[in-house]
């Protein structure tokens, strides 16, 4: 019975509980159907919108397309209207036309001379104004012409004046101070101080600055300066190119210290051989002074000198020739050292100096690659330095050692000169033995 009781009751649970899934399941389908009624709705809203968006971006295109089309009727006839126009100014200028191309050319190149003229480093003004005129668009007026001709009078009558001017110069500090100066057309600029000097116009500062060194010619500045008559001085026709050149170019004390430590040795193995060469020359001088009196007076032989010291030795018993010449050869080779000393010295320093000179030219190469390993090959300037060294070097070894060999040729030549007189007179001396001997 109890059995039944639980059954029963276990029915009707899940009965009741599949009643409640019923409803759920109901209630959700009924909830997707009103999300899916509003989604349609949304849908139906929005291809509503953008029908709407269609219309009006169609209507945008048909009036910019009809906005183009008038646009290029009206650049049609602009083009028309420019074209009648181009050809009226064309006819109304005529001549006036080409004209204008030779007032902007004029004004242009008038622009560049006296931007870089000395005349104008005073603050000297151009009655025109050249940069309006060279970059004009359209045909000046009649004032501004008549103000290029006007400059360009000014311009030639300043190139051919000397005038007093008040210009900046650049001061040894590096500032710029106002100082008198004297113009020379538009060639060269003297400063009036330190007893005159030639000044370079530097475009750079807008100012004058001295060169690194004044040329030769600086010592006539002073009297030209302090004349009141004609007096000569000194021009650079090149507007300054010549003393910047002048400046640029290194003295021969300049050249030597680019040589740098191996520069200092060639010099002095070229004054060692120079003094030897010298001093051998002299000796041989005095020797050949000596043999000379000898020649002059072959019958009192005298030992201060060497044709003397062979002619004793050649005194004694004659009888024997053979003795003679033996006594007469050790008389002359011991005169040689004395006649010859001097001359492998001087020799062997002609042909070191060039070596010297290649080592010189090794070391200078190695400074420059080591310069283009550190900073690279861009700037020169920091290559010049070894490059420079290299190039004396060689130069100085060269200039010593021609010299040098020219020398040692010299000395030898008088040697064997010396040497030949010594056997000229031996062989005299035999020959007369002989002779004497056979009689």
């Amino acid at each position: 019975m109890r059995f039944i009781t639980t059954l029963i009751f276990a029915c009707m649970a899940q009965i009741a509980f599949a009643n409640t899934l019923i409803e759920s399941a109901e209630q959700f389908s009924k909830y997707e159907r009103n999300f899916d009624s509003a989604r349609l709705a949304a849908f139906k809203q929005d291809l509503s919108a953008q029908e709407q968006a269609l219309e009006q971006a169609r209507a945008s295109l048909a009036a910019e397309e009809k906005r183009a089309e008038e646009l290029r009727e009206q650049f049609s006839d602009n083009e028309e209207i420019l074209t009648e126009k181009t050809e009226a100014l064309r006819i109304r200028t005529g001549s006036l036309g080409e004209m204008f191309g030779v007032v902007r050319q004029v004004a242009g190149d008038l622009r560049t001379v006296t931007s870089s003229s000395i005349t104008r480093i005073d603050g000297t003004d151009t009655p025109a104004d050249l940069d309006a005129l060279a970059e004009s668009k359209a045909l000046p007026d009649l004032g501004k012409i008549k103000a290029l001709w006007q400059t360009l009078r000014q311009e030639a009558s300043l190139s051919s004046e000397v005038a007093q001017i008040s210009a900046p110069v650049v001061q040894a500090d590096g500032s710029t101070a106002d100082e008198q100066s004297v113009r020379i057309g538009a060639f060269t600029v003297v400063g009036t101080s330190n007893g005159g000097q030639y000044l370079i116009a530097d475009e750079q500062l807008g100012a004058l600055r001295p060169p690194y060194r004044q040329p030769g010619e600086a010592s006539l500045l002073n009297g030209w300066l302090g004349s009141s008559g004609v007096a000569l001085v000194g021009i650079d026709p090149s507007r300054g190119a010549l003393l910047n050149i002048e400046a640029a170019t290194p003295s021969i004390v300049e050249r030597i210290q680019q040589g740098g430590t191996i520069g200092y040795i060639i010099i002095a193995l070229g004054v060692i051989g120079l003094l030897i060469a010298l001093w051998r020359l002299f000796a041989l001088l005095q020797i050949s002074a000596g043999m000379r009196r000898q020649l002059s007076d072959k019958l009192a032989a005298k030992d201060d000198n060497a044709l003397g010291r062979v002619m004793i030795a050649s005194l004694g018993d004659r009888t024997d020739a053979e003795l003679l010449e033996a006594r007469l050869d050790e008389a002359v080779l011991r005169e040689l050292p004395a006649i010859e000393r001097g001359q492998s010295i001087i020799k062997l320093l002609a042909g070191i100096a060039p070596l010297m000179g290649l080592l010189g030219t090794v070391t200078g190469m190695i400074a420059t690659f080591q310069a283009i390993t550190a900073f690279g090959s861009g700037d020169a300037k920091l290559m010049a330095a070894g490059i420079s060294q290299a190039l004396i070097t060689t130069v100085l070894g060269l200039v010593v050692a021609v010299p040098l060999l020219l020398l040692h040729s010299w000395v030898a030549s008088r040697s064997r000169e010396l040497v030949h007189i010594l056997d000229e007179q031996s062989a005299g001396i035999i020959a007369e033995a002989q002779e004497s001997s056979r009689k």
